[in-house]
């Protein structure tokens, strides 16, 4: 049985009907936010990563968000979702003004960036979307609003965002950063296949694609008929 709502007033934590105009505006005032999914299996990991600039998430309507995702050095929550749509998305106040921990629990999907709606993608910043690096957007149906105190988290002075990546993205070249998603992209550390079987998710056919365990990851290459350090 669904739980029902509860009237806040000041309790630490509360549960919502849905995403209000009120958490809206809390959602569009962060710098960051964390992504949480897992995969079914027990002996596998969890996994949770943070997420900037905070413009990179949307809110679609009272019961779904979106954020566009830029390529980094795993894709973890892509294996996850397509193995089981999983995901809480975590938002936390640690700047001036009132306390607040913001959760959103559903069922997500993920979409290659060359196949995302037009519809979906003008929502977010062009300099996301535009960037060579951009590589998915997740949607999330949610089913599950929760607020708790964040009485204990530190107040910090945001200052500024880095600029790494994108001087990354710069340096890699698109070439380069395909051939990155290729090797580094196509599996999750528990061997769960990530954009090598997302469609656009990489420019070869998934068929050519094996993983081989190398330095405690499991990454893509392109099939050479050697079965050396294949994982079967």
């Amino acid at each position: 049985k669904k739980a029902q709502p509860l009237s806040c007033g000041t309790t630490m934590g509360c549960l919502k009907e849905c995403i209000s105009s009120k958490e809206e505006a809390f959602i569009a005032s962060q710098k960051v936010f964390f992504v949480a999914t897992s995969p079914l299996s027990a002996d596998q990991y969890i996994n949770v990563s943070p997420k900037a600039p905070g413009t990179s998430l949307v809110v679609l309507g009272p019961n779904k968000v979106a954020y566009a995702d830029l390529t980094g050095s795993g894709a973890e929550a892509c294996a996850n979702v397509q193995e089981n749509g999983r995901m809480t998305i975590m938002f936390v106040n640690i700047e001036i003004g009132p306390p607040n921990i913001l959760r959103l629990y559903g069922s997500a999907r993920v979409v290659a960036a060359n196949k995302v709606d037009k519809s979906i993608l003008e929502k977010f910043p062009s300099s996301i979307t535009e960037s060579p690096g951009f590589r998915t957007v997740f949607v999330l149906t949610v089913e599950r609003v929760t607020t708790s105190c964040g009485y204990s988290m530190p107040v910090l002075k945001f200052e500024k965002y880095r600029s790494t990546l994108y001087e990354w993205y710069r340096k890699k070249g698109q070439g380069g950063i395909d051939a990155f998603v290729l090797e580094k992209n196509s599996f999750s550390i528990n061997g769960l296949d990530s954009h090598c079987s997302l469609d656009g998710g990489i420019h070869v056919d998934r068929s050519r694609v094996m993983p081989v365990k190398k330095d405690g990851y499991i990454i893509g290459v392109i099939d050479d008929k050697n079965d050396k350090g294949r994982v079967h």
